[in-house]
């Protein structure tokens, strides 16, 4: 079987080296232009002497810390940013209390050091990420690793053997949900005879579990049975606590007794809108779940105290609802949205979803309607038979539809905004690591200027500024 390493060590040393030579040199020829010759005679070799000291003590803390760290295709672009920083920080670090220990001269330009860090740093990060996703491109997995997936009925004697052999694979991954005893013993042995790293998926509650859901309680893996019924208030919203993997099983858990109802996935633009208008604020609080869709009032909930507190943005719903119900076992319609964008939504869901099932889709006119044709929609809703209708329309008038249709949809509606462009792949998002550092706002805000500058600015400051009054006040968070 074809042996494959998943962490390169040497090649990621040598970009790391590479980086910090490339660095001072760079520096150098920003401080002093055409004069970085006479800089090196003039301080005597000082910039010579932190970059060989730094390469030197770069094989330590390579060793020590960053080859302790997972693999730079495991971690996120965000993750290894913090690995390159951090190690930089040490190198300097140690760098410099090197010289003063040893009193050699350096009179090296404090512009230039400062200069040296931060494009060792850049400089690194952007080689690091340059690499890994030529490496991920080359294998067509994030962590250089070839997974067969099995699912009942499962392959046997023969037919196993070649598939394995024949793909090159690393790993065995076998599904595990609603599968006879008998059946697991047999293809695990078979596996084991075949000596092949193999794992088995966890199911519990009809559920197979997936990442972002498992908690640690009492030394023992687990999954929440239900989202909790304690709230988060912020400026009159009621916010409902969870992660997003946990809202999306609790949804498909209670997919009958939510029909009628709506859900909610407020941001810091719509809570400020709640903040400022009661009456919008009454709507969010009367649909069955509002969940955070913004970083910062995540952050809020987690820095009350409250554990397992995440942001649950629309896209993201609708991507781990989708994922999970790719078997048929949850029906979609789609209500919203330009015609193009619903015909490029469909081709893509199904094209990574196979096996979805979507039971209609509909953009309607982008005027009030009369009552003859809202009537007609929701009779065309209705007639679907859908068990979740996704609603977008743009905040606050998908919520103003849903709480006016409140009890006359058959099916769960959600107001998820742009997650029909999202999906439909006609609005880009931004990168994870931009996610996860809350400036999504900021890279949709590049976007589309003109619509967008005003609101988010605005927005902003107004959360900032209410938030301020708030605390000020002595109005619990």
């Amino acid at each position: 079987m074809k042996n494959r390493s998943n962490y390169p060590i040497i090649r990621v040393f040598i970009i790391d080296e590479i980086a910090i030579v490339m660095a001072m040199a760079i520096a150098l020829l920003m401080r002093y232009g055409r004069d970085v010759g006479h800089s090196f005679l003039y301080f005597n070799g000082g910039y010579i002497s932190v970059v060989v000291t730094m390469c030197i003590f770069h094989v330590i803390v390579y060793l020590l810390y960053d080859n302790g760290k997972p693999s730079i295709f495991v971690q996120d672009p965000v993750e290894n940013f913090a690995t390159v920083f951090k190690s930089r920080f040490i190198l300097m670090t140690l760098s410099l209390v090197y010289h003063y220990a040893v009193r050699i001269s350096n009179d090296s330009s404090r512009v230039v050091m400062a200069l040296f860090f931060v494009l060792s740093v850049i400089i690194g990060y952007v080689l690091r990420m340059l690499y890994r996703r030529h490496h991920i491109r080359k294998y067509g997995v994030r962590e250089a690793r070839k997974v067969l997936k099995l699912e009942y009925p499962y392959p046997e004697g023969k037919e196993l053997q070649k598939r394995i052999s024949d793909g090159q694979y690393d790993e065995v991954f076998i599904m595990t949900r609603g599968v006879p005893e008998d059946s697991l013993e047999k293809i695990i042995r078979e596996t084991e005879r075949i000596g092949i790293r193999t794992f088995c998926s966890i199911s519990a509650l009809d559920y197979t579990v997936k990442p972002g859901i498992v908690t640690d309680v009492n030394g023992y893996s687990t999954i929440p049975a239900f989202i909790r019924k304690e709230k988060f208030s912020l400026f009159g919203i009621k916010y409902s606590i969870a992660k997003t993997e946990e809202a999306v099983l609790h949804v498909i858990r209670h997919i009958r007794e939510l029909s009628g109802q709506y859900i909610c996935f407020s941001n810091v633009h719509t809570s400020v809108m709640g903040r400022e208008n009661k009456e919008y604020a009454d709507i969010l609080n009367d649909a069955a779940y509002v969940f955070p869709d913004g970083n910062p009032i995540a952050m809020l909930q987690r820095k009350s105290g409250i554990v397992g507190a995440q942001r649950v943005a629309g896209p993201d719903f609708m991507e781990h609802m989708f994922r999970d119900s790719k078997k048929g076992q949850i029906s979609h319609y789609f209500y919203g949205a330009k015609q193009e964008t619903l015909d490029a939504l469909k081709e893509s869901l199904e094209t990574k979803y196979p096996g979805i099932v979507i039971k209609g889709l509909y953009s309607p006119p982008f005027r009030e309607l009369t009552p003859e044709e809202d009537r007609e929609d929701i009779e065309r809703i209705n007639a679907a038979d859908a068990d979740i209708v996704w609603i977008g329309l743009g905040a606050p008038k998908q919520e103003k539809w849903m709480k006016a249709h409140e009890g006359k949809i058959h099916g769960v509606m959600m107001g998820v905004g742009a997650g029909f462009d999202f999906h439909a792949g006609t609005i880009k998002r931004a990168p994870l690591w931009i996610q996860k550092i809350g400036f999504e706002w900021l890279y949709r805000l590049f976007q589309d200027p003109k619509r967008l500058i005003s609101r988010y600015f605005i927005t902003n400051i107004k959360f900032i500024w209410y938030l301020t009054i708030d605390y000020l006040s002595g109005k619990k968070v």
